[in-house]
């Protein structure tokens, strides 16, 4: 049976074209195992086989992907967008820490969202 996915990953780039959440990863996860979590987590998002745990709706469009490894929390902050066809736009990833920076990381999700909005 073919795998069908819910759309394509896009991680949200600035409009002068740098990179912001591919940096996060890298600056986060540092080629660490939880950069394979974080992959794995992607796709069963794009297939739509995500587990209780692993995705939350967080309003005004923003949702949040949930990756626990081996202690240590991480988000990814996402929207579902559609645009001709789905596309599942990255917007903030982080370690998650203290209720003020995941606060602060949401804010940044909405603003970058809000900010790509008004570009397409």
């Amino acid at each position: 049976m073919e795998e069908r996915s819910k759309g394509k990953w896009r991680l949200y780039a600035t409009p002068a074209g740098a990179d912001v959440v591919s940096k996060e990863i890298r600056e986060v996860l540092q080629g660490k195992p939880p950069a394979i979590e974080l992959g794995h987590l992607m796709w069963r998002i794009e297939h739509e086989q995500v587990m209780g745990r692993d995705v939350r709706t967080l309003g005004r469009g923003l949702s949040e992907a949930r990756l626990s490894y081996r202690g240590d929390e991480y988000r990814l902050y996402y929207a579902v967008l559609t645009d001709g066809e789905h596309l599942l736009l990255g917007l903030k990833f982080h370690k998650k820490g203290s209720r003020g920076a995941q606060d602060r990381a949401i804010e940044t999700a909405r603003d970058r969202l809000a900010e790509w909005q008004r570009r397409i």
